[in-house]
């Protein structure tokens, strides 16, 4: 076996041409493995952490590849709950508008009502005083106009309750009708954000699955970067056999680089 590498080892610079050529294959082989799982390794993560499509019963976020966009599609239901929230808005706000343009006008004709709603009783109280009065002969008298403006001194105390309480009313409708358009606002944005909670979804497990990838990858990478650097390791190492080199002796390898200082010098880091 000794013989066989001196004879390749040998001065015959075909050996030294031949020796480069091989050495030259090596490590083009290697660069070639390395490079080849790299980009293997690069495209697997790529494509793992794609935006995934999602179906639910709520609705769809299908990735669009070719747009790179996705296409949000909520189901008819919940388009439908959509709608009817959407419609509760300006219905709600339509109840409270009157009052919120005018709201004293909103409360002095509510306290109408209630004065229209009290007549008969408050027309009842009056007669009742004035036949007492009549009979009692004090109409006319001092006494029974005493009895009468107090009569009028309550009616004007209960008009400025009802006008206060009127007034409070008209405000806590305004807030009711608002807080109602309100609700049913936030529900129509929550309906109308489920596609996108959908698609967030989807890129969520695109990254998680390019996570995985990644950590599960490396490893299958570095071995099949190995694998084809060790394929490469032959070709190399007959190369350099040929030309001259011994892993033994550094002065050997020396001399031999003396002999073929003509020859290409190839600096592989996988020696």
């Amino acid at each position: 076996m000794a013989g066989f590498f001196d004879f390749l080892g040998g001065a015959n610079p075909w050996t030294a041409v031949i020796g480069a050529g091989l050495q030259l294959y090596g490590a083009n082989k290697a660069t070639e493995a390395a490079t080849s799982s790299a980009e293997n390794f690069n495209t697997a993560i790529t494509e793992a952490s794609k935006p995934k499509t999602v179906i639910d019963p709520t609705g769809s976020a299908v990735w669009n590849e070719q747009e790179q966009r996705y296409e949000l599609a909520p189901s008819a239901p919940i388009m439908g709950l959509f709608g009817a929230n959407l419609q509760d808005v300006y219905r709600q706000r339509s109840f409270a508008e009157p009052y919120m343009l005018d709201p004293e006008a909103a409360a002095m004709l509510r306290m109408r009502e209630t004065q229209a709603a009290l007549e008969p009783t408050r027309s009842s109280v009056t007669e009742d005083l004035l036949s007492r009065l009549n009979k009692g002969g004090l109409l006319g008298s001092s006494v029974g106009a005493t009895a009468t403006a107090e009569l009028d001194r309550q009616r004007a105390i209960e008009d400025a309750a009802l006008l206060k309480q009127s007034r409070g009313e008209v405000q806590a409708d305004i807030t009711n009708y608002i807080n109602r358009a309100n609700a049913a606002q936030t529900s129509a944005l929550g309906l109308g954000s489920i596609g996108q909670n959908l698609a967030n979804l989807g890129i969520s497990v695109g990254s998680n699955a390019g996570n995985a990838a990644n950590i599960g990858g490396t490893g299958l990478m570095n071995a099949y970067t190995q694998a084809g650097l060790d394929r490469a390791q032959f070709p190399y190492q007959l190369g350099t056999r040929m030309l001259g080199y011994r892993p033994d002796t550094t002065q050997q390898n020396l001399e031999a680089q003396a002999n073929y200082s003509y020859a290409p010098r190839f600096n592989n880091p996988y020696l």
